[in-house]
């Protein structure tokens, strides 16, 4: 696996991680339970958005789009 993305905000990681499932890719987020439970613990480090590693470049490109989807809106 490897890290694809880190965020702030742990519902940004779960929308991504969504966006990537309606495209076919499983992700994981690999601190969501401390996200959602002490978020400050993770305010350094963020939370990881993880993807298998065939998977990087197409997941990768997908949050991209998103991305820029989400900033015309």
């Amino acid at each position: 696996m490897v890290i694809l993305r880190q965020y702030t905000l742990l519902i940004k990681a779960q929308l991504a991680r969504l966006e990537l499932a309606s495209n076919g890719i499983d992700s994981v987020i690999l601190d969501e339970a401390l996200g959602s439970t002490a978020p400050y613990l993770i305010m350094d480090s963020g939370i990881r958005l993880a993807v298998a590693d065939e998977d990087e470049q197409r997941a990768d490109e997908i949050l991209k789009e998103m991305s820029a989807r989400d900033s015309v809106e």
